[in-house]
């Protein structure tokens, strides 16, 4: 009897861990098949390299300075970083986020709606909303699809989009590839 406990406390403790484990590496995809359409499109004036602990969407090219940010890799210290709207202004030192969730109907929503720096971070999240995400093409997945669209529209260097590519083959819960 003493046994069958052990060993089902064994289990449930191995199963802790490994959904513990599971639960520090985030779904990436959702973000990642976002930045390549937006890319594509045009909403993200720019993408910083994948190879970078943060991925940077820039959402504008001056004043206010607008991007969204979240990390693909752990730095070491640090857990993956969600996905976040930060809103920067030279004017007033200004610097605020807010984190950006997708619903149940997979809308992308601020954790909150107060101004950021001056800026109403709900019109960037309804150009998120509008933002068309282009399915799986020719054998490869929405992710991929996504950034070998922004390459081919020149949008992003092959270096650029090769890193994304990668990204994609591992962005899923437990290191999957992104569908």
């Amino acid at each position: 009897m003493k046994s069958q406990m052990r060993h089902a406390a064994m289990i449930v403790s191995l199963l802790s861990a490994s959904s513990c484990a599971l639960a520090q590496v985030p779904n990436r995809c959702p973000s990642l098949a976002f930045y390549g359409n937006a890319a594509t499109s045009g909403l993200c004036k720019s993408l910083s390299p994948a190879t970078q602990n943060l991925q940077v969407c820039e959402l504008t090219a001056a004043q206010p300075d607008v991007h969204l940010t979240f990390g693909l890799q752990p730095n070491g210290v640090n857990p993956p970083v969600p996905l976040h709207l930060t809103v920067r202004t030279q004017a007033n030192n200004c610097e605020q986020a807010t984190n950006i969730v997708q619903n149940a109907a997979g809308t992308f929503v601020a954790q909150s709606n107060a101004l950021l720096c001056g800026v109403d971070p709900v019109t960037y999240v309804q150009r998120m909303n509008a933002q068309t995400i282009v399915p799986g093409s020719n054998g490869q997945s929405a992710c991929r699809t996504a950034f070998i669209n922004a390459q081919t529209g020149g949008k992003l260097t092959p270096a650029v989009a090769q890193g994304y590519l990668n990204a994609c083959n591992t962005g899923g819960l437990a290191n999957a590839a992104c569908p």
